[in-house]
C-alpha cells in the first residue's frame, strides 16, 4: 500500500490493520478514526500553525498525527499500546516538510495521567512557549484527562479534543437544560467550551454505539470568582447529589436548619422549588458562599 494514500483513509487504516494482525483493545477504548474530513476537520478546530507545539494523547496508528505533522505541528505523543511503536515507525512519513520525523514527532509510552510535564518534554518542546493538546480521546477516560490537563502547570493555549458526543454536550450546556451539571460548572470556570464538529459513528473502525464531537477548550481569560475551588466543586455535587428533588432538599445535608436555608434563598433571590440545574455558576458561587466549609 503507498504510503502517499493518508492513514486515516478507510482503505489504508484497513490495510495496516491487516499488515499488523490488529485488534482495536475494548480495555484501551480504541477506535480508529477513518474519516479524512474529519481528522483535517480536528487539525483546523485546533488552529494548528507552522512550528506549533502539540501534545497528542493516544495517537494509535498515526492517522491525526500524520496530518498534525503534515500541517507544520511538532508533536509529543502519549501512548500506552505497546504493539503501536512498530506501527507508528513503519507508517509515518519519514521526513516532513523536509526535515526528518525524529525532529518533529517524539513518542512517549507512559499513561497520560501520569505526565510530568516538565520532564517528559523538556528536552523537545521550548517550555516557555504555548503549547496545544490535540487528541481523540477513548471515551471511558476523557472526563479525568481533561480535570488532569486543567491542573497540570504548563502554557497551554487550548485543548482540541474528540469525546462522546453527550460528553460534549455536557461539557457547554447552559443553565436549565438537562445536561448542566457539575461537570459542565467545574469546565466552564475554568475553560470557554465550544463543540467544533460533529463526528458520525461510522467514521470509525470499529464502529462505536454512539456519535462523537470535537470539542476546543480554551483557558479562560477572566475566570468566575469562585473563592475556594474545592469547596465550590463540593457544594455543586451535593446540589446535584438527587437531581430530581429541588435544591432545598439537596442542600438539607449542609445546611440543616430550615430557617438558614430559607434565609440563603431570601439573600440569593431564589424561590424555595428552584431546581440545582437552574443556578448559574455566580449563583453557586454566591451559595457557596454560605454553606459551611467541611472540616478536614
Amino acid at each position: 500500500m503507498s504510503n502517499e494514500i493518508p492513514i486515516g483513509s478507510p482503505v489504508r487504516t484497513q490495510a495496516i490493520i491487516n499488515r499488523y494482525f490488529m485488534r482495536a483493545k475494548k480495555s484501551l477504548g480504541q477506535n480508529f478514526l477513518v474519516d479524512l474530513t474529519a481528522i483535517k476537520g480536528i487539525v483546523e478546530a485546533a488552529d494548528i500553525q507552522p512550528d506549533d507545539q502539540v501534545i497528542e494523547i493516544g495517537p494509535g496508528i498515526g492517522s491525526l498525527t500524520e496530518q498534525l505533522l503534515m500541517a507544520g505541528a511538532k508533536v509529543f505523543a502519549y501512548e500506552v499500546d505497546d504493539n503501536l511503536p512498530e506501527i507508528l515507525q513503519n507508517e509515518l512519513p519519514k521526513e516532513v516538510n523536509g526535515q526528518p520525523i525524529a525532529e518533529r514527532f517524539e513518542l512517549m509510552m507512559k499513561d497520560i495521567l501520569q505526565a510530568d510535564f516538565a520532564a517528559d518534554l523538556g528536552d523537545f518542546f521550548d517550555l516557555t512557549k504555548p503549547i496545544k493538546v490535540v487528541a481523540n480521546l477513548p471515551y471511558y477516560i476523557t472526563t479525568p484527562i481533561i480535570f488532569f490537563l486543567n491542573k497540570a502547570k504548563l502554557k497551554f493555549v487550548s485543548l482540541t479534543l474528540m469525546m462522546q458526543k453527550e460528553v460534549a454536550e455536557r461539557l457547554c450546556a447552559k443553565p436549565g437544560t438537562k445536561a448542566y451539571g457539575p461537570l459542565t460548572i467545574a469546565v466552564q470556570t475554568q475553560m470557554q467550551v465550544e463543540i467544533a464538529l460533529s463526528v458520525k459513528s461510522s467514521s470509525f473502525i470499529p464502529r462505536p454505539q454512539v456519535d462523537s464531537s470535537v470539542v476546543v477548550l480554551t483557558p479562560l481569560v477572566d475566570k468566575p470568582a469562585i473563592g475556594d475551588a474545592e469547596h465550590f466543586n463540593w457544594v455543586v455535587k451535593m446540589c446535584f447529589a438527587q437531581r430530581r428533588k429541588t435544591l432545598n432538599n439537596n442542600l438539607k445535608p449542609l445546611l440543616p436548619v430550615a430557617t438558614e436555608r430559607a434565609q440563603v434563598f431570601a439573600e440569593l433571590g431564589l424561590e424555595p422549588k428552584v431546581r440545582p440545574e437552574q443556578l448559574s455558576i455566580q449563583q453557586f458561587a454566591q451559595l457557596a458562599q454560605r454553606i459551611p466549609v467541611r472540616k478536614s
